[in-house]
């Protein structure tokens, strides 16, 4: 295999998966993504939240619930 075969190769965690995430629609793998420990919602990679005093990972619903 060529050195340009090799680089042009995308990663399977940054292709389109079957999941569809369900705040921004985006489709990822459910190996890449995350789960809110508020509502277990799974949640994409680019739409995953953390929290600044426990890194835990929440849903943009649940971190804006809790924001209020």
């Amino acid at each position: 295999m060529s050195r340009h075969a090799i680089e042009s190769e995308t990663p399977w965690w940054l292709e389109s998966g079957p999941e569809t995430c369900q705040f921004c629609q985006h489709t990822f793998h459910y190996e890449a993504g995350y789960h809110c420990i508020h509502c277990d919602q799974p949640i994409c990679p680019l739409c995953v939240m953390e929290l600044e005093d426990s890194r835990d990972t929440v849903c943009p619903a649940c971190r804006d619930e809790g924001a209020k």
